[in-house]
């Protein structure tokens, strides 16, 4: 993926350009304006840059009553909190509007992400300081400055972004249906980094540097690109989710990291593939990962030797994740845990965010759950066709290997009678790992009637006790007691009369 360089929204410098730009805003040079009347500021004078400097003058073609209202809200938003919390609220804000004059939010106020709809107040302060202040002939007037700084910056961006895509060995285009907009904000406090993701929209927002974070803005686009595949695979790892919840009752240990499983293992995955990246030498690296599994980052070790294992092949990391995803291990996990945990010394607790700290955004939609939610539901009422459609899409478009999408679609063909496509199916269900044991043990009573059906009693006699000694595990479900009983009685005797 190529990053592009651009001004305004019309594309530069680059001719092949993709859904990753950076580019100078209005949106955002309003919102720090306006701040910095009603009161923002956390630097001295002497270090704003010149554009800020200039956004702060602003404010005197403004009248009183406005200065007071921006002030006013400000103060009752920012309550007993820091100036450096705010940032981020208005920043959130800011990449959810449409253009000048009207700074019109661009989904209902419910849909903005929770952080901007606190402070979505402040669009009618907006529109009137856009007005009053003569943003838009300030803004022609400092177009150039944001286009020399996106000059000098730009390079080094579109540097770590190809990296990271080699390293993720990823084809030209990935993604083309999200976008991630990286915006330098020379009104923003100097050194600052916000990252803000709503959706399938992901937005990197930075103020002037003479020594521009690359970092952050990799590990940003890092998260552009694995989230979703995390998120896909996440039910693989689900298990280690009970040590998780161990881990939040630690001290030293970031909330941030424990809100939610998911969470956690795109961090622990991050923070591995960043190790990997940077060639930090092997000593070094495993006292950062200690670092990071003690901050509540519990996969970060499992990741980093997997990611060790994938460096030395030779496949996309999108198709190789889903395996290593499935080969994480409950007991291996647990004994780390039980074992290492508690001993990493207190030093080593605190861990550097990368970006300013953000209220986390709402669970990302997992779509695999919802496309195997909405299969059950019209199996279930007779719609075989949408059944189908629905399992066919989880495996053509999210995870290639999901069982439950293999088993469901074995039941569709064993309805439709094809009983060639059915033993395709509950094959594949009974050779995958992460398939739950109720699942497994089902496929193979299906398979061995689908046998006796053939006239294969053997064949069929040996699903039948595969099913049982899979059901053993599970033998107090209610299910699994049915499944037991199905699979008994076909070892007692064939299913259905087809060879009589």
């Amino acid at each position: 993926m190529v990053l592009a360089i651009a001004a305004g929204s019309v594309p530069l410098v680059f001719p092949q350009t993709t859904n990753v730009t950076i580019s100078r805003d209005v949106r955002l040079f309003t919102t720090m304006a306006a701040l910095n009347a009603a009161g923002f500021d956390i630097e001295y004078g002497s270090q704003y840059h010149p554009v800020r400097a200039a956004a702060r003058k602003y404010a005197g073609e403004v009248d009183a009553d406005l200065i007071a209202r921006l002030k006013d809200f400000y103060l009752s938003q920012k309550g007993d909190q820091s100036d450096e919390a705010q940032l981020p609220k208005y920043i959130s804000l800011a990449v959810n509007l449409g253009d000048p004059p009207d700074f019109k939010p661009t989904m209902r106020e419910e849909s903005l992400p929770p952080d901007a709809r606190a402070v979505v107040g402040f669009t009618d302060l907006m529109r009137e300081f856009y007005e009053q202040a003569h943003i838009g002939r300030h803004w022609l007037e400092l177009r150039a400055d944001y286009d020399r700084a996106i000059a000098e910056v730009g390079p080094n961006l579109r540097d770590a972004i190809l990296r990271s895509d080699a390293y993720l060995r990823m084809p030209l285009g990935t993604n083309v249906t999200r976008g991630l907009s990286i915006y330098l904000e020379l009104a923003a406090p100097l050194n600052t980094v916000n990252v803000r993701s709503n959706q399938d929209s992901y937005a990197v927002i930075m103020g002037d540097s003479t020594n521009p974070k690359v970092d952050d803005i990799r590990h940003a686009y890092l998260h552009f690109q694995l989230d979703g595949l995390v998120t896909a695979n996440v039910s693989r790892m689900q298990s280690v989710s009970t040590i998780l919840d161990k881990a939040k009752k630690a001290g030293g240990v970031d909330p941030a990291y424990t809100s939610e499983f998911r969470v956690m293992a795109t961090e622990s995955l991050i923070r591995a593939i960043e190790l990997h990246m940077d060639k930090v030498p092997a000593g070094r690296a495993h006292d950062t990962i200690d670092t990071f599994y003690r901050s509540g980052l519990l996969l970060t070790p499992y990741f980093y030797g997997a990611v060790d294992a994938y460096e030395k092949g030779n496949s996309p990391f999108r198709d190789e994740f889903s395996i290593i995803a499935r080969n994480v291990r409950f007991t291996t996990e647990q004994t780390r845990f039980q074992e290492t945990f508690s001993k990493i010394s207190a030093s080593q607790k605190s861990v550097e965010r990368p970006e300013v700290p953000i209220p986390e955004p709402p669970p990302v939609k997992n779509p695999v759950a919802d496309l195997l939610t909405e299969a059950e539901k019209a199996f279930n009422s007779g719609d075989m066709a949408k059944a189908e459609a629905a399992f066919l899409r989880v495996l053509s478009d999210f995870d290639r290997d999901n069982g439950a999408a293999e088993y469901g679609l074995g039941l569709i063909a064993s309805k439709k009678g094809d009983s060639d496509q059915a033993k395709q199916y509950f094959d594949r269900v009974v050779r995958n790992d992460s398939v739950e044991a109720g699942m497994k043990t089902w496929s193979y009573i299906y398979r061995g009637r689908i046998a006796d059906l053939e006239c294969e009693r053997e064949r069929a006699v040996e699903n039948y006790q595969q099913a049982i000694k899979v059901g053993e595990a599970i033998k107090v479900e209610a299910d699994s007691q049915k499944a037991q009983a199905a699979a008994l009685e076909g070892v007692q005797k064939p299913y259905g009369d087809a060879c009589k």
